[in-house]
């Protein structure tokens, strides 16, 4: 990885926009179309922001011809305020929805919010929503009152399994849309798409904070109390239980062709080859990323194209690196608190990051920064 340099200014300042919020953000979601993100709040509110800079890095950058260092100059311009919009008057659930607009929960209720920040009511389920879950299609799921409700990209009712399950706790759709998991009352859930599912499969594996699947829909990682990680293979049910984390687990990120599984809630990133899996394998391969600290990770996401990653610390500190190497490019150095919000946008050029003192931004790599 190679580090644009600059004099005065340091790489979170050169390549990132960054808004103070009032509100710890406490997730964010880029919409389908790739043009604009938002920043859910501690509050109630949604803060969207678009992805276009009008100072953008690359046309900032510089290369010298002597040598070919790279050298980005700093902005000129403020950067613009963002789109601020009042969904509840407490934390929320936040997804994806359609082409490109977002759908955020109030207590019993569902809003389409546009990426202008329009607000429409979609629905009102009459009963708490435990979560909203974003469908590859388009669509959501929303999990209220032990039923389960499928919405089309346009926020119709696709299908409603009723008596699906308890109070979910989490909640998760493969990737080809066909099956979807849930954490309900100490048990992992995993049914059909569909008003008339198959017979559901359900595993004891206790409490169920976080889910996700592979990419190619044949392992499911579960952080589960006390367990640590559980890794689920559908194909045979078979169970691998990875124990030995210092705190919970609520960051799980898979690299696109399925082979790796990065983890929070350790002292550094943890990456596991599940590919190294066999049937003699009690446990997969660990490959050493990043550096050890004396600061949990808090957040990690996989780059949607590259064996890269990104790790946000507890302390505000936000690292990329490559899997299976110690090198890393430090994005953001620590302070704003704890980064627990982090996502990498489809296409990989920017990365948008959250903390619990209310910062967001959006950190955009020029080409050549990544070789």
């Amino acid at each position: 990885m190679d580090t644009m340099e600059a004099e005065t200014a340091t790489l979170y300042e050169l390549l990132g926009r960054h808004w103070t919020l009032g509100a710890p953000v406490t997730s964010v979601a880029f919409d389908p179309a790739g043009q604009m993100v938002a920043f859910a709040l501690a509050d109630g509110a949604l803060a969207i922001a678009p992805l276009t800079d009008i100072e953008p890095p690359q046309d900032r950058c510089r290369i010298a011809l002597d040598g070919g260092r790279a050298t980005i100059s700093p902005r000129r311009k403020p950067v613009p305020p963002l789109t601020k919009v009042a969904i509840s008057d407490a934390p929320f659930h936040l997804a994806p929805l359609g082409t490109s607009g977002f759908i955020a929960s109030d207590r019993s209720r569902l809003f389409s919010v546009s990426a202008s920040g329009v607000t429409q009511l979609a629905a009102n389920h009459g009963s708490p929503i435990d979560l909203v879950a974003p469908v590859q299609a388009g669509g959501i799921l929303a999990a209220s009152g032990g039923s389960v409700i499928s919405y089309d990209s346009d926020g119709n009712v696709g299908w409603l399994q009723e008596r699906a399950g308890g109070n979910a706790s989490a909640i998760a759709v493969s990737r080809d849309s066909r099956r979807f998991a849930m954490g309900v009352d100490g048990c992992l859930l995993i049914r059909a798409f569909g008003p008339r599912p198959e017979p559901a499969a359900s595993f004891e594996l206790g409490s169920i904070s976080t889910l996700s699947w592979s990419p190619d829909g044949s392992w499911l990682a579960i952080s589960a109390a006390k367990t640590g990680i559980v890794l689920l293979r559908l194909a045979d049910a078979r169970i691998v239980r990875i124990p030995g984390y210092p705190t919970s687990v609520a960051s799980l990120s898979w690299s696109a062709d399925s082979r790796v599984l990065v983890t929070s809630g350790a002292y550094r990133m943890i990456a596991w080859d599940v590919s190294s899996l066999d049937d003699a394998s009690e446990q997969p391969v660990n490959l050493a990323t990043g550096r050890a600290r004396f600061v949990l990770v808090e957040a990690v996401d996989m780059h949607p194209e590259r064996r890269l990653v990104a790790a946000g610390y507890g302390d505000g500190m936000v690292v990329v690196a490559r899997i299976g190497e110690a090198d890393e490019l430090v994005v953001k150095q620590p302070g704003r608190g704890p980064v627990h919000a982090l996502q990498w946008s489809r296409d990989g050029q920017h990365l948008a990051i959250g903390t619990s003192d209310g910062e967001a931004a959006i950190v955009t790599f020029p080409p050549n920064v990544f070789k």
